[in-house]
């Protein structure tokens, strides 16, 4: 019975870290006006199972980190601390959620998984070297380097973006260029319209050649494919670290790690996908304003940091790399329109995740271990 609790409490993980999290990629989507909310979310639904699918293979680091590296080897890791811990990531998301505060996942889970240690064996069990080397580490720098990059390029990038964005990918008919019988002595010319062609060139030249052609803009194109690119670092980066709550418990270990990680992917794209709304209005709307060159630059921000930091086995916050990037744009567009009421309780939740999820998960380790006795 225990162990279907467990499962029930994981999904619950996955499934609320993707109404919080996908709004990561697919924020500047809509920000920028590209499309609505709905188109927006499927597309970053679609690319962070793909995430999903690949971190099977690809991303063995971040589950040994989170599934055994954060405490000592003696710690028996029973079923009970395993439903604590994904309690204090669920409870804390679902409620950050509610009021459409983007927080970070894996903060949660850090703070989850030290706060039953620290309450009922003692600091000592926990790695603090790993805790600081390769978790925390990352997690406060991440932040930092998104601001930074993103501050660094701006200039130059929405030069290049500006023009860049004179050239596009047109479908069309043929213009064909028939003489017509002559009026006097003025020949009388027409267009018609005959093959399908497929053309990259400038928007000009595309008029010139094409009948009323269909456009996609290069920009466009490369913001898709960045969001794409965001969502999909972040179901990499994000799925072995649910499924390793899970994996740590004793009672799973001979489990097929397949069927573990395709019922995380799952819930974490339904649950992207069906209430990822809120959380992508506070990013997309209420942090500042962005155009289409402004997207882009933010969201290859993002994605650099995050594909990095996914190769390397480093648990960056999708969540802080992303709004920092945003904030950056925000404060090379127009620094005083920024809406600083916003970041201010976004940077409050981010210093408030790790102490509430360890609060949260160690009064569920003491009624599981009181209440189920293992």
């Amino acid at each position: 019975m225990i162990e279907y609790l467990l499962i029930l409490v994981v999904v619950l993980v996955a499934f609320f870290n993707g109404t919080n999290d996908i709004s990561k990629g697919v924020a500047t989507l809509v920000g920028s006006g590209l499309c609505k909310y709905r188109v927006a979310l499927l597309w970053g639904t679609v690319w962070t199972v793909a995430g999903g699918l690949l971190s099977f293979f690809v991303a063995s680091a971040l589950l040994k980190v989170f599934s055994a590296g954060l405490i000592a080897s003696d710690v028996e890791l029973t079923t009970s601390f395993s439903i604590a811990v994904g309690s204090g990531v669920f409870l804390w998301v679902l409620f950050a959620t509610r009021y459409g505060m983007p927080v970070s996942t894996t903060h949660s889970i850090v703070g989850a998984v030290c706060g039953p240690v620290l309450l009922t064996m003692g600091p000592d069990k926990i790695v603090w070297g790993t805790l600081g080397y390769k978790i925390m580490a990352p997690l406060l720098l991440s932040p930092f380097l998104a601001l930074l990059l993103t501050l660094f390029v701006y200039r130059t990038g929405y030069a290049i973006l500006s023009r860049l964005s004179e050239y596009c990918l047109c479908f069309g008919p043929t213009k064909v260029l028939r003489c017509g019988p002559a009026v006097g002595t003025t020949a009388i010319t027409s267009f018609k319209a005959e093959t399908l062609a497929v053309q990259a060139a400038e928007i000009s030249e595309c008029d010139e050649r094409l009948d009323s052609p269909t456009r996609l803009d290069f920009n466009d194109i490369t913001h898709w494919f960045s969001s794409g690119l965001i969502s999909f670092a972040r179901g990499m980066n994000d799925t072995p670290k649910i499924v390793a709550i899970m994996f740590a418990s004793a009672a799973f270990t001979d489990i097929d790690r397949r069927l573990l990680f395709l019922m995380v992917i799952v819930a974490m794209g339904l649950g992207g996908y069906l209430y990822g709304t809120r959380v992508t209005e506070t990013l997309s709307e209420k942090i500042t304003d962005m155009d289409r060159n402004d997207s882009v630059i933010a969201n290859l921000c993002t994605a650099l940091l995050v594909v990095f930091a996914s190769r390397l086995g480093m648990p960056v916050s999708t969540t802080h790399v992303s709004s920092s990037s945003i904030i950056g744009i925000g404060l090379k567009r127009n620094a005083i329109g920024i809406n600083r009421r916003i970041i201010y309780e976004m940077l409050t939740a981010w210093a408030v995740t790790f102490p509430v999820a360890a609060g949260i998960s160690a009064i569920v380790y003491l009624i599981c271990i009181n209440g189920l006795g293992s």
